[in-house]
């Protein structure tokens, strides 16, 4: 199996994970949901984030989650809202699925920082017997780009207090 199909796999795996996690967990992210961190030279773990996958046009579903945000402020109804569609229809068609993951940092993250001088990582997903590791190409992405705003507006939905200044970081696989 080819690198590029190897990747395929870890998104299929990922979408099955996240759709359990939906289903079963109340949306809280799972062992395998996350990833370590370590230099593309290899070494030691330096941090454990969470990273989303990210559909091809992205633009609807973020206008989903804006809109169930902003119509209550009652945060159980965003999550009640958010778990049915994410649920029930985004993790189903796993080709719908973007190489390209996302994560939210802090604005004063210095983890994000480091991610951003070295330009570059590995990320290593382990769940049960199952392991993925890619090396990745990494960015910062601007507020108005459409990936900024899916991820900021999917991880509002499970947290209330996400304060306005994120930082949100690209990470492109080295396929």
């Amino acid at each position: 199996m080819d690198l590029t199909e190897q990747y395929q796999s870890f998104i299929s795996w990922q979408c099955r994970l996240r759709k359990l996690a939906m289903r079963e967990r109340g949306g809280r992210p799972s062992e395998g949901m996350s990833a370590g961190i370590h230099a593309v030279a290899g070494g030691d773990e330096q941090a454990r984030i969470n990273f989303l996958i990210n559909r091809v046009n992205s633009a609807d579903r973020t206008s989903e989650f804006r809109h169930i945000i902003r119509k209550t402020h009652d945060s159980s109804q965003w999550v009640k809202n958010g778990l049915r569609i994410l649920a029930e229809l985004h993790y189903h068609e796993t080709d719908q699925f973007m190489n390209e993951l996302t994560a939210l940092f802090s604005d004063d993250s210095s983890v994000a920082y480091a991610l951003l001088k070295a330009g570059q990582c590995k990320l290593r997903f382990a769940e049960g017997s199952i392991e993925h590791a890619f090396d990745f190409d990494v960015r910062s992405l601007d507020q108005d780009d459409e990936l900024f705003q899916a991820t900021y507006w999917h991880n509002h939905l499970f947290n209330p207090t996400l304060p306005g200044k994120v930082r949100v970081l690209a990470f492109t696989p080295r396929l």
